[in-house]
């Protein structure tokens, strides 16, 4: 399964700071994930136009939310650049479908107008939508999807199984999660950095002690935990914030004192292939 890291940022929203330590890929942009093989697209991000026409990927057949938060899902419009007709009089426009839970369905009404503008999608002739169980399965070319409800009601995880792959996708808000036992061991867990009060390479401090707790922030130290308990053959790390600045080095030094405690990881970039 060939899977593509999209955008690799996390929510806090900087435009200098958010630096990849990619050399081909300077700036990191916002949080999603494309699985070539099933054609779904995981999240909307703000910079979603830009990460598609860079990938060169400009036919989605499927999409679903991890959650509402805005860096996951302002980029919502991009079902309608990609599918709707400009040219036609009688617009021949292709149509994506998109899950939505019934939690996610309570909160994309309740926030920024997203399902008044799903509703325009759907009305436009770009998307189908489909509302699904908060713990539902659906099948695409052969493959299994599930969502997977996590500690923070609103967010979801997805487990995938395709041919003898298992892969675990949690985009985001693992804080206080406990990973249930089908989801453990598998061929590829892609989690949430966290964040971190303290550079986890120099020791240099970055935030105010605390600040992450009072704040209901995961640390990065809860994530690698996760990561452990997990047991995935190969870890990914996403989601990372702009206060954490990591450069090239740092990145391989930190990949390097995970392998040594035993957890075989990756710390994604934008344009990350992985390919299962």
């Amino acid at each position: 399964m060939r899977i593509e890291f999209l955008g690799t940022a996390g929510g806090v929203p900087s435009l200098y700071k958010s630096v990849s330590q990619h050399l081909d890929t300077i700036q990191r942009t916002g949080p999603a994930i494309y699985i070539n093989d099933l054609q779904l697209l995981i999240d909307t991000s703000e910079d979603i136009f830009y990460q598609l026409r860079r990938s060169q990927i400009d036919d989605i057949k499927y999409g679903v939310y991890s959650h509402w938060h805005p860096d996951h899902t302002v980029g919502l419009r991009i079902w309608e650049t990609l599918n709707y007709d400009f040219i036609n009089k009688i617009p021949q426009s292709k149509k994506s479908k998109i899950y939505i839970t019934e939690q996610q369905v309570a909160y994309f009404k309740k926030y920024f107008g997203h399902w008044d503008h799903l509703n325009y999608l759907s009305e436009l002739g770009v998307i189908e939508k489909e509302i699904v169980e908060n713990n539902s399965r659906i099948n695409i070319n052969n493959a299994s999807i599930e969502w997977i409800q996590l500690a923070e009601g609103f967010a979801f995880g997805f487990y995938i199984t395709f041919n003898a792959e298992r892969i675990l996708i949690i985009p985001d808000e693992i804080k206080n999660y406990i990973p249930i036992a089908k989801i453990k061991e598998v061929d590829v867990a892609i989690l949430p950095f966290g964040s971190n009060e303290v550079n986890p390479v120099t020791h240099e401090r970055i935030h105010e002690a605390g600040m992450l707790e009072e704040l209901g922030e995961v640390r990065f130290d809860e994530s690698v935990e996760l990561a452990y308990e997990i047991n995935a053959k190969h870890t990914y790390f996403t989601h990372i914030e702009a206060t954490e600045s990591l450069n090239e080095i740092q990145v391989m030094k930190l990949e390097q004192q995970l392998k040594q405690s035993g957890l075989n990881a990756t710390i994604a970039y934008d344009g990350l292939i992985i390919q299962t």
